[in-house]
């Protein structure tokens, strides 16, 4: 075989490197998010100029320096020669009053513009800081979110090369287990042309006929192995399905298991401590349930039955079997079944539930072995006019949910003609369902009292 792609050092090298990255992406992530600062205290704008003193300096400038009454005689002519001489600083104290006073009006302006123009200033700020505020918390956010982002591409990534992988592994598995299978059949069927005489005897099966019929001949035994294998499903999927039925057999003992291909019910009963025994007419079956330490043997189920005791066995199940007898033989196996069985003892028959159309068109035809299709009713019929007791129908592996037909929601305030055909639809749907996509197997289940 080749080596390895990545060894045990490679693969610890590559966690290290790992386990390193993770480190400094936590600590790069710990440092962002301790970068990010808090708003500072945003100082509130100058107050406005107080301009009622320059309604005050304007009323006292309003008061111009005119010329009084001064008045006749020596005493208006000396008012007017004081006059004479204060009129003139009088005028320009005025003019600088009034220059003084439109320049305080216009700096009074020019101050509240600006005060308004720093008001406005601070707010854009304060939202600008809180905007970069709240980015860098969500950078941290979106920072926090690389890692499982990376880690759930990579699951999927390596979701989808494990079942790339897997699918060539699981067509090779199935290839080795039918070449070996064949490898088997044709190493033991080289032995019994050996040891076989031209005298032997043929044996019954349940058409009848001689062990020459061409699904009983060992030349072709293994071919219906493989078919088990290649459509029934695997042991593990059998096994699965079977479990179900393992508690009826609780405490029973001598359970015979019809028709018990490789043995997956009785290495379930031998785990719970019930001792069972097998019966196959398939050669090859018989041989790996041999090889596999199981009590089975080979032989018709009619002549096998008739050769044990009445009231012997404790219990009796033959899953996916009595579609492969025809009537009349299937009539005498249960009337031998309830000879055979001690009072208490159960007896389960599963198989395919034809009512379902899935079912009958699609397992049911795909085996060429099948005899004739059995529907539940028939099937519980048959054994309670046999004589059996306490009887019921046990459904199992349900139709897939995703191949079935799809109703329609009723909206709400539906005009009353649609709503009605919507709900005929829906029921229409719901009994094609039923007839199409509902179980595919069944077991009628019956006690001999």
């Amino acid at each position: 075989m080749n080596d390895r792609t990545l060894s045990a050092a490679d693969l610890s090298r590559l966690g290290h490197e790992r386990d390193a990255a993770d480190r400094q992406y936590n600590a790069a992530l710990t440092a962002l998010d301790r970068a990010i600062r808090a708003i500072p205290e945003i100082p509130q704008p100058p107050p406005p100029l107080d301009t009622d003193e320059l309604d005050s300096l304007r009323r006292l400038t309003n008061q111009s320096a005119t010329q009084p009454d001064l008045g006749g005689g020596w005493r208006g002519w000396a008012r007017r020669l004081v006059w004479s001489m204060l009129a003139p600083p009088l005028v320009r104290q005025e003019q600088i009053n009034q220059a003084l006073i439109t320049h305080l009006t216009q700096a009074a302006s020019v101050q509240r513009q600006t005060a308004d123009a720093i008001e406005t200033t601070l707010t854009l700020l304060g939202d600008e800081l809180a905007a970069m505020r709240t980015f860098q918390s969500k950078l941290v956010v979106w920072a926090q979110q690389i890692t499982p982002y990376v880690d759930t591409k990579d699951r999927e990534t390596t979701g989808l090369i494990r079942r790339v992988n897997e699918n060539p592994v699981r067509l090779l598995e199935r290839t080795i287990g039918l070449l070996q299978q064949r490898q088997i059949a044709m190493k033991r069927e080289l032995e019994r042309l050996v040891e076989a005489s031209p005298g032997d005897a043929t044996r019954d099966t349940p058409h009848g006929t001689t062990e020459a019929a061409a699904t009983n001949s060992p030349l072709d035994a293994y071919k219906y192995v493989g078919f088990e294998q290649a459509f029934r499903g695997s042991e593990a999927d059998i096994a699965r399905r079977l479990e179900g039925y393992c508690s009826r057999f609780d405490g029973a003992s001598d359970v015979l298991d019809v028709g018990c291909g490789r043995g997956e019910f009785l290495r379930m009963l031998r785990e719970r401590g019930v001792t069972g025994r097998g019966l196959d007419a398939n050669r090859e079956m018989v041989a790996i349930c041999r090889d596999r330490g199981l009590d089975v043997s080979e032989g018709d189920a009619i002549s096998h039955l008739r050769s044990l005791p009445d009231n012997s066995i404790g219990g009796l199940i033959a899953t996916q079997v009595v579609e492969h007898f025809p009537s009349d033989y299937l009539l005498a196996f249960i009337e031998q079944a309830y000879l055979k069985l001690r009072p208490g003892s159960t007896i389960i028959l599963e198989t395919l539930n034809v009512d379902s159309w899935s079912a009958f068109f699609g397992p049911y035809l795909q085996d060429i072995t099948h005899e004739r299709p059995v529907p539940p009713a028939t099937l519980r019929f048959l054994l309670e006019a046999s004589g059996f007791q306490r009887l019921e129908l046990q459904y199992s592996s349900p139709a897939d949910d995703a191949a079935k037909l799809q109703s329609v929601e009723l909206p709400e305030e539906t005009p009353p003609a649609l709503a009605t055909l919507v709900t005929t639809f829906n029921a229409n749907v719901e009994k094609i369902n039923t007839l199409l996509f509902t179980f595919l197997d069944y077991a009628a289940i019956g006690q001999k009292l």
